[in-house]
C-alpha cells in the first residue's frame, strides 16, 4: 500500500528524489526509499535513522547517514551523493569514512593545550632541573608578564611566527635581557609540547628571532664600591636596624643578598654559618649547603641580632617574614651609595687580587665560584673552610678597621 501511495519501486531504483520532507515527517513506521541508495528506516512516527544501501565488489553493504529528524531529507541526499561519488571512483564508502573518522579522533585526542597550560606544564616537568622547582629564579615570571597576557587562550598548534615576534619585539632593544629570557623559555615550552607531539614548531621561536634587528648588546657591570672605600662607608652603618645589619652582614660573609636576608638562627653553629641549598645559585642538583666561616666582627652582628630576636630569622621584615633584597638597595641608597649589594664580593676579589695576589682560589671558594672544569672539580673534595677563615678573618678586619662603629638606635 505504501509503495504503491507513493509511487516507490525498490530500493535500488535509479530514480531519485522521490520524498519529500512533508511525507516522511507525517509518515508512521516503516521503510521508505528515495532513490539512488537512500532509505529512511523510521522507528516511529517521530524518528528513524538514514540509510545509504550500496553494492561494492559484489557486496552489499549499508551505511548509516545519522539520525532523523536531526539530518535532514536534503543533507542525507547530500551525504548519499558524496558516498555515491566516492564508490564509483572505485573506493569503499564505509572504509574511507573509517579512515576520516580515525584521523578525526586521532586529531582530537592530541597533545594541544593552551599556551598557558602548556607553560604550566613544562614547568612541572622540568621542575626537578630548575632551582626551587623553578620559583628562586621566577622561572615563569617573564612569560607571566609578557606573553600569556597575549598568547595564554590560544592554542599551542596555532602559534605562529608573529604571534613569537609580538610579544619578543617590544623588549629587544630596550629590555634585551627579559626578551631573551622570554625567548628561551618560550622555545622551552614549545620542545616540551613538540615531545608530546603536539602540532608545533619550536623553530618558529627561532624565526621570529631571525626577523628582529641585529643588536649589539653589552651587559653592564653591577657598581661596585671601590674596596679601598668599604671601611669608610662600613662604619657610616651604625643603625640597628635589619637592613643595616643585613648590609653589615653582606659585606663580611661576601655572601649574595638572597642567602643572607633569610639567614636563620639555626643555620648557625658556633662559628659556621651553614646557607641551604635552597638560597644558593646554581642549577638543581648541581649545589650544595655551604659553610661560611664567621669572622669575630661577623659574631657581633650574629649577636645583636639574638638580642633583638623575635622570629627565627636573623634580619626580620614586615609580617614575620625576612627582608628581601630591596631593603639592602633602600640601605645604600640612602647613604647615597652608588655601589649594589652584589657589588662588594667584586670590592673583595679586588681587594685579594691586590692585597694577597696568591689567594685566587680562596677568594673564589670564599665566593662559591666553580674553580677549573668538570674534571677539576670531581677532585676537589674539600670546601677549604679553615684557609677560608683567615682570609674572610683579614677581610673582616680591613672592613671593620679594628675600629667598632658607634651603634645608634634607629627612630
Amino acid at each position: 500500500m505504501w509503495g504503491q501511495l507513493w509511487g516507490w519501486e525498490t530500493e535500488m531504483s535509479r530514480a531519485k528524489h522521490k520524498l519529500s520532507a512533508t511525507k516522511i515527517r507525517n509518515a508512521e513506521a516503516g521503510t521508505f526509499y528515495d532513490g539512488g541508495g537512500l532509505q529512511l528506516q523510521k522507528t516511529s512516527k517521530s524518528s528513524g535513522k538514514w540509510i545509504y544501501r550500496y553494492s561494492f565488489l559484489g557486496q552489499r553493504r549499508d551505511m548509516g547517514l545519522g539520525a532523523f529528524p536531526v539530518i535532514s531529507l536534503a543533507d542525507a541526499r547530500a551525504a548519499r551523493d558524496r558516498w555515491e561519488n566516492c564508490k564509483n571512483a572505485n573506493n569503499d564508502p564505509i572504509e574511507v569514512r573509517n579512515t576520516e573518522n580515525a584521523k578525526i579522533l586521532k586529531q582530537k585526542s592530541k597533545f594541544n593545550p593552551m599556551f598557558e597550560e602548556a607553560v604550566d606544564a613544562c614547568l612541572k616537568h622540568n621542575a626537578a632541573s630548575l632551582k626551587n622547582g623553578g620559583e628562586a629564579g621566577k622561572w615563569r615570571s617573564p612569560l607571566r608578564l609578557h606573553a600569556i597576557p597575549k598568547l595564554g587562550r590560544k592554542r599551542v598548534s596555532n602559534l605562529t611566527v608573529g604571534d613569537i615576534k609580538g610579544i619578543i619585539e617590544p623588549l629587544w632593544i630596550e629590555k634585551h635581557p627579559t626578551a631573551e629570557k622570554i625567548y628561551q623559555r618560550v622555545r622551552m615550552v614549545l620542545q616540551y609540547c613538540a615531545n608530546y607531539n603536539a602540532d608545533v614548531d619550536p623553530d618558529i621561536v627561532n624565526q621570529a628571532i631571525g626577523q628582529l634587528p641585529k643588536i649589539q648588546h653589552e651587559t653592564e657591570s653591577i657598581v661596585a664600591t671601590p674596596w679601598q672605600e668599604v671601611p669608610a662607608l662600613y662604619k657610616r652603618l651604625n643603625k640597628i636596624t635589619s637592613g643595616e645589619l643585613a648590609m653589615r652582614f653582606l659585606i663580611l660573609t661576601v655572601c649574595r643578598a638572597d642567602s643572607v636576608c633569610g639567614a636563620r638562627f639555626d643555620e648557625i653553629d658556633g662559628d659556621i654559618w651553614t646557607v641551604p641549598v635552597s638560597r644558593m645559585k646554581g642549577k638543581e642538583g648541581k649545589t650544595k649547603d655551604f659553610r661560611v666561616p664567621l669572622s669575630s666582627e661577623a659574631m657581633r652582628v650574629v649577636e645583636i641580632c639574638k638580642q633583638r630576636r623575635s622570629s627565627e630569622y636573623l634580619f626580620l621584615g614586615h609580617r614575620g617574614r625576612p627582608i628581601i633584597g630591596n631593603t639592602l638597595l633602600e640601605v645604600l641608597n640612602d647613604l647615597d651609595e652608588l655601589g649594589r649589594p652584589h657589588g662588594f664580593r667584586s670590592s673583595f676579589k679586588d681587594w685579594t687580587r691586590e692585597i694577597h695576589s696568591g689567594l685566587w682560589e680562596l677568594a673564589e671558594t670564599s665566593l662559591n665560584h666553580k674553580i677549573g672544569d668538570k674534571t677539576e672539580r670531581s677532585y676537589h673534595r674539600s670546601d677549604l673552610l679553615e684557609p677560608r677563615r683567615k682570609l674572610i678573618a683579614s677581610w673582616s678586619e680591613f672592613v671593620a678597621a679594628r675600629e667598632q662603629p658607634q651603634l645608634t638606635v634607629s627612630s
